[in-house]
């Protein structure tokens, strides 16, 4: 097997290693302690750990799974070597500009690093922030694909072309001919983007569509008349309910795929209920991650996150998760120096390989992770509806 354990992982070492490891991995004593060396004697100090999410609005349920999934590893864990961790939040706005404050009140309130942030666009209002006060932050959502050249700020999620180039590879090698529509919003345009890398032949511009230039119904219209195989559906919340019911309206049989957010958490639920059970069956999603994978890591988890928060664990709640293993892991790596945020920030490059329910991910040179994504279809697991997951579909960072 490759070794994988220097510094900010060479993508095509990466790519060797972890295509020779079987997902899983993690016993249930790692769930409770990653490492008792040097904590035996009991705690020395505390660590402060800022956690920025949403607390209201749309991204409130977002921010909820991010927060559980963070705070379940931190009390089964801690302390992290010989530290206590001391969790301090902060509310990230809706609107991206006014979090920079939120940011800046946790770095003069002393925290060693942050994590959380459930909006791209939050990423690049706060960029300049983390940066220059050189602070490591691990997002727990999707990084924008515009986030170049950063030193502090990490992903344990993923970059958000990425379920876009999963899914458009995914459907180039089937053969199926397709449609494609999107928003001009940086998710959705991250996501389209990402599926014409993927897909790699030419989609003729009359299969690409924008919903700030026609509306829904004009949309499902003009597809029709195409008649694709599949069409690819970047749009979340109300705007996608309202075109997929547009699109069966018009009578449309073509497969729906669409990056996971789709479907994700507490936007299955939104889904079923605005689109009926019927027309929620089907829908085809890419992510990182789906509750039903069925290595021990993810069994173990999704059973003490289940038993703890009483619900299904999500992709959100993963990160969440996994930016606080990260943390533990590079804080334990400090050995007997104090943990700074400089020390933070470069043992992180030298984690390796993490052991995480989506399956075994490592940092990679753009610091957001190497992982496999996986093809889910929204269909009975007893008796209600989950993503259900049909096949993996890639291995990307």
């Amino acid at each position: 097997m490759s070794e994988i354990g220097n510094p900010l992982v060479p993508r095509r070492s990466a790519l060797r290693a972890l295509g020779g490891l079987a997902l899983g991995g993690l016993t249930a004593s790692a769930l409770s302690a990653c490492d008792s060396a040097g904590s035996a004697s009991g705690p020395t100090g505390t660590v402060s750990i800022g956690l920025l999410i949403p607390q209201t609005d749309e991204l409130k349920a977002i921010g909820s799974d991010i927060y559980d999934g963070f705070k379940l590893y931190t009390d089964l864990n801690q302390p992290f070597g010989t530290y206590d961790i001391s969790i301090v939040q902060a509310e990230e706005r809706d609107k991206p500009a006014d979090s920079k404050a939120a940011v800046e009140n946790l770095i003069k309130q002393g925290v060693s690093a942050i994590a959380g942030v459930a909006q791209p666009e939050t990423l690049l209002a706060i960029r300049d922030t983390v940066e220059n006060a050189h602070i490591p932050l691990i997002s727990a959502h999707q990084n924008p694909a515009s986030l170049q050249s950063v030193l502090w700020i990490w992903s344990s999620s993923y970059v958000g072309k990425e379920p876009g180039v999963a899914l458009g590879r995914y459907l180039q090698a089937t053969g199926a001919s397709v449609a494609v529509v999107g928003s001009a919003d940086l998710v959705s345009t991250d996501a389209v983007t990402g599926f014409h890398e993927g897909y790699a032949k030419a989609i003729a511009k009359d299969r690409v569509f924008k919903t700030s230039t026609q509306s829904v119904g004009s949309i499902a219209a003009a597809i029709e008349g195409l008649d694709p195989d599949a069409v690819f559906c970047a749009l979340t919340g109300a705007t996608a309910f309202n075109f997929i019911k547009a699109l069966r309206a018009a009578g449309v049989k073509a497969e729906l795929y669409a990056p996971g957010d789709l479907t994700e958490g507490s936007a299955l639920d939104s889904a079923i209920s605005s689109l009926g059970e019927k027309t929620a069956t089907g829908i085809f999603t890419a992510m990182n991650y789906s509750a039903d994978l069925s290595n021990a890591s993810n069994q173990l988890f999704a059973s003490r996150f289940r038993g703890t928060v009483r619900r299904t664990p999500s992709a959100y709640a993963v990160a969440g998760w996994d930016a606080a293993q990260a943390l533990d892991k590079a804080i334990r790596a400090c050995g007997d120096a104090q943990p700074s945020r400089d020390l933070i920030n470069a043992k992180l490059g030298g984690l390796g390989q993490i052991t995480s329910p989506r399956g075994t991910i490592a940092f990679n040179q753009t610091r957001t992770p190497l992982q496999k994504w996986y093809l889910r279809r929204v269909m009975k697991d007893g008796p209600k509806l989950a993503n259900v997951t049909v096949r993996s579909l890639a291995t990307l960072g």
